[in-house]
């Protein structure tokens, strides 16, 4: 026994990072898998925050996620448009931001999305982790939970250091697959979907008519390559063996009809692959709530978070507590991709941004129940709103 947090999440990815630091003030750990932090958003290459907005011109999702964004401008390392342009459907704005990636659906304007550089934005979760008195554990895997009368007692880690053991009173499960979740026997659905696999190229000076975005380095392009042509089951290592070998030999060959059929890219080398294969769905939580398609627009009175939908105009989607919780375990909350929704409201929760709110709203209410014994479903919503509020987060 290794360890008795106050506050376990598990999965650092973009809502695993939000999670931990907004957990601040409870001793907090946060363990991940991989040596690397922020998951798709940055091993995986999807360097997009699709949307901060409504598709309607107003902003949706703020909090720990807008504080990131910020942090990166400063530094030079994340393009958006500004207020003004929110909205537009000016075709020489449209095509600007096109370039970056940061037009999507249709019909086509200008949303308050984000293009970044990954590793600005690993050092960024690296900082603020460390401001707020999180520990980081990398390498180190899930293995299981025990559970004792409907709560989660203890939680099964596996590194080089063998099995070992954590009893915190809180466990959050940012881990994109629900991995504790189900282990701890909460209800779920689970899908299979084709896969992508972005890379990088150098060596370009325009995108010469391929589809590629700009990225913040002159002359390297982001390639949006995918999705391969069958499903993958993200829970079995040998078929995700075999897709991520599928991937990239499938990528590899077209980057080099890439290069055979624009002029712009004689000179060009593929620079990385995503590390990680674009699984953007496997399981998800069926929870307390199960927010769907028909609660486009609808406000709730537990609402931690908002988010728009990246590829439709002026709809907003309430998140509420309740699609964070399970009648599984008392002192379980679920973040990220993996909350109780619909397939059809996951397209856009499952997104960075609307991740980063609901690990945001999932790392305040942990603090909160550690503090009071462990039961999330116990939790004053209403003070959770108001923390919430006075930290930039929009619910």
């Amino acid at each position: 026994m290794v360890g008795r947090p106050d506050v376990l999440v598990v999965g650092a990815g973009a809502a695993g990072v939000a999670a931990a630091v907004a957990a601040a003030g409870a001793d907090t750990l946060l363990i991940e898998g991989s040596v690397r932090v922020g998951g798709l958003a940055t091993v995986g290459l999807i360097n997009l925050l699709l949307t901060m907005d409504d598709g309607a011109g107003h902003q949706v999702v703020g909090g720990l996620c807008q504080s990131f964004i910020d942090a990166l401008v400063e530094r030079g390392r994340a393009a958006h448009p500004p207020p003004d342009q929110w909205n537009s459907e000016d075709p020489v704005l449209v095509e600007r931001w096109r370039r970056l990636g940061l037009i999507w659906g249709a019909p086509e304007s200008v949303r308050y999305s984000v293009a970044f550089d990954p590793e600005a934005f690993i050092d960024v979760c690296l900082e603020r982790l460390a401001a707020a008195g999180a520990r980081l554990q990398l390498a180190t895997w899930m293995a299981g939970v025990a559970m004792t009368e409907g709560r989660i007692e203890a939680v099964y880690v596996e590194s080089k250091r063998g099995r070992e053991v954590l009893c915190p009173g809180v466990v959050i499960d940012a881990t994109g697959d629900a991995d504790v979740a189900v282990t701890a026997g909460a209800d779920h659905e689970a899908v299979s979907i084709p896969p992508h696999l972005w890379f990088r190229v150098g060596g370009v000076p325009t995108g010469s008519g391929q589809f590629a975005f700009e990225t913040m380095d002159g002359g390297r392009w982001l390639v949006p390559w995918g999705p391969l042509g069958r499903r993958v089951d993200p829970l079995d290592p040998a078929d995700m063996t075999a897709a991520l070998m599928e991937c990239r030999r499938a990528a590899r060959q077209a980057f080099e009809a890439m290069k055979a059929s624009s002029p712009g890219w004689s000179d060009a080398w593929l620079d990385d692959y995503a590390a990680i294969l674009g699984i953007t769905e496997s399981r998800r939580l069926v929870g307390d709530y199960v927010l769907a398609k028909e609660d486009a627009d609808r406000r709730f009175d537990d609402a931690v978070a908002r988010t728009g939908h990246w590829t439709r105009r002026d709809v907003v989607f309430d998140i509420p507590y309740r699609s964070l919780t399970t009648p599984a375990a008392a002192n379980l909350l679920v973040a990220g991709r993996c909350i109780s929704t619909t397939r059809y409201v996951h397209q856009a929760t499952k997104e960075i941004p609307a991740a980063m709110a609901t690990g945001e709203a999932a790392g305040e209410a942990a603090a909160v129940a550690a503090a009071g014994g462990g039961d999330v479903r116990g939790v004053d919503v209403e003070v959770l709103r108001r923390r919430l509020a006075e930290a930039g987060a929009i619910v």
